[in-house]
């Protein structure tokens, strides 16, 4: 069985690390490359890795060139199935799929509604194109919490297949030490009081709001506490200036792009999650392979990794008491830190493994090529 994953190649953060992971898995079982429409951090890593990658060169989004080069790859290399990952590579495979006459999937670990909700003249444009083309496949990886949101677009039941995040929990990345991490981040290693964390891209839907107001009700009474803000978005200059307006000053850093999420988790004690929607994403699976004490907003399938009181702290979305308690209880009591931690990372390793989630595509994979063989 040949199949080859499609990518735009850019995107970063749990889009990446789901590929990454997953293709590393796959490559072991049966013919697998990843197709990348641009250059980006991705083809090394995949090539380091050992599996095939092949580089479209799209020169920007509407360059629908590259329709010619992805048929000819997939005419070439004889693969049997086409998976796409994301809005752009959703919409190269359904433009394509006339032509090479393979049965095309795709993964939807969001609900596409909200995919482009920071800028209302892509949302128009790309939303639109993106849900034009995710009704045009035979088969869907989906994550928790993102069925209805196909299901509003006439996907029917029965093309959907549930898909749990993984990760290889056999060893950890290696990192520097923690004082040279410290650095790295611009904080004075000399610094020992707890760092609160959140690694999301800075977007509404991650609703970053509720993690500063968190922090600035906290602040007083744990004047030790340092709050870290990683990743970037459209949102950072709204983010910046509430948490001005909060009186956080040097309390809360904004640390942008992280090039290795691994050296922020390994020196976190507490990691954060407050989004209004999500599946079961990478922030936290990662935050457990560190045994990082977790909270997060009770949506999509974070409640199956996060089990209030005994994995980590859940919270509804939104509720800002509500996150200021679970970061009250948590600052308080580092044994509590360390209970939870080691709880979430036992759970983690053993229901949300790398394996368990490249076998779920491959019974879908199986499926696929047997339905094909029997037209």
């Amino acid at each position: 069985m040949r199949v080859l994953h499609l990518f735009s190649g850019t995107d970063r953060g749990g889009a990446k690390t789901h590929v990454v992971t997953l293709l590393k898995e796959l490559d072991s079982e049966i013919d697998v490359a990843l197709g990348c429409l641009s250059r980006g951090p991705i083809v090394e890593e995949c090539r380091d890795a050992g599996v095939e990658v092949h580089v479209l060169d799209q020169v920007t989004r509407y360059d629908l060139r590259v329709l010619r080069r992805l048929c000819g790859l997939v005419r070439r290399r004889g693969f049997d199935i086409v998976h796409a990952h994301g809005p752009r590579a959703n919409l190269m495979v359904a433009l394509a799929r006339g032509n090479f006459r393979r049965p095309v999937a795709t993964t939807v670990h969001s609900d596409w509604r909200s995919d482009f909700a920071d800028n209302p003249l892509r949302n128009l444009i790309f939303g639109r194109l993106n849900a034009w083309a995710l009704r045009r496949f035979d088969a869907y990886l989906v994550g928790v919490g993102a069925e209805e949101s196909l299901r509003a677009l006439g996907v029917p039941p029965e093309a959907m297949h549930p898909v749990r995040n993984g990760l290889d929990f056999s060893a950890r990345p290696p990192v520097p030490p923690r004082q040279e991490v410290l650095r790295r981040l611009g904080l004075d290693p000399r610094e020992e009081g707890p760092l609160v964390g959140i690694m999301a891209r800075l977007h509404p839907v991650k609703s970053h709001e509720v993690f500063l107001e968190g922090a600035a009700r906290v602040a007083g009474s744990h004047p030790g506490a340092l709050f870290l803000v990683a990743g970037e978005g459209s949102s950072r200059a709204t983010l910046e200036a509430m948490a001005e307006r909060l009186g956080l000053g040097r309390r809360v850093r904004f640390l942008g792009h992280v090039a290795d999420p691994d050296e922020v988790y390994s020196v976190l004690d507490v990691n954060c999650l407050t989004s209004f929607s999500e599946t079961l994403p990478y922030a936290l699976l990662e935050g457990a392979r560190w045994k990082v004490a977790t909270i997060s907003s009770r949506v999509g399938g974070i409640p199956e990794l996060i089990r209030d009181g005994v994995t980590g702290r859940l919270f509804e979305p939104g509720d800002v008491d509500g996150f200021t308690r679970c970061l009250e209880e948590l600052l308080s009591s580092p044994s509590r830190r360390r209970e939870l931690g080691e709880n979430l990372y036992t759970h983690a390793s053993r229901r949300f493994s790398s394996r368990a989630m490249a076998e779920a595509y491959l019974d879908v994979y199986r499926e696929l090529v047997e339905r094909s063989r029997a037209r």
